[in-house]
């Protein structure tokens, strides 16, 4: 499945990115704005922005802004495989 070039250009994602200072909440590097920032098309695949949620949905964690946090792809992935 391919990746968007972006991430969700959304009033929340631009509020978290500027929280955060573009950097990931989980291993604190920097993330990318966008595909073109990196070399190659799976480096994107594993280290764009996503949203993370701080207590899981699957423990009763809201979809509130208060429990949302940016993380690389690969973070949010080995923090979901952690907490199974």
């Amino acid at each position: 499945m391919s990746q968007p070039i972006r991430p969700p250009d959304s009033p929340l994602f631009e509020r978290l990115w500027q929280v955060q200072s573009g950097c990931c909440a989980l291993c604190g590097k920097p993330m990318p704005r966008s595909r073109f920032e990196v070399a190659h098309a799976t480096i994107w695949k594993r280290e764009r922005p996503t949203f993370d949620h701080i207590v899981p949905r699957a423990a009763g964690g809201p979809d509130r802004e208060d429990n949302l946090q940016l993380a690389h792809a690969r973070c949010n992935r080995r923090k979901g495989r952690a907490q199974a």
